[in-house]
C-alpha cells in the first residue's frame, strides 16, 4: 500500500527546498551587485583624491578586498 502521506511530505519538502534555492540565488545575485557598486566607488574615491586621506583609505580597502578574492 501506497503512503500517501510520506509523498505528500517529500513532495512539500521538495516545493520548499526549490523556493529556498531561488530566494538563495536572488541574494547572491544581489550582494555580488552590491559589491560591484561599492567597489566601483571606492575606485571612484581613491582616482579623486589621490593625494587625499580617504584616497589612502579607500585605495587601502580596494587592496584588502583584492587580497581577500586572492585568497
Amino acid at each position: 500500500m501506497i503512503d500517501w502521506s510520506y509523498l505528500v511530505a517529500k513532495f512539500i519538502s521538495a516545493i520548499a527546498s526549490w523556493i529556498d534555492a531561488g530566494n538563495l540565488r536572488n541574494e547572491v545575485y544581489k550582494l555580488k551587485d552590491q559589491h560591484e557598486i561599492m567597489y566601483t566607488a571606492l575606485d571612484d574615491i581613491r582616482r579623486m583624491d589621490s593625494e587625499g586621506r580617504m584616497g589612502w583609505h579607500a585605495k587601502r580597502t580596494i587592496d584588502i578586498i583584492d587580497s581577500r578574492d586572492e585568497g
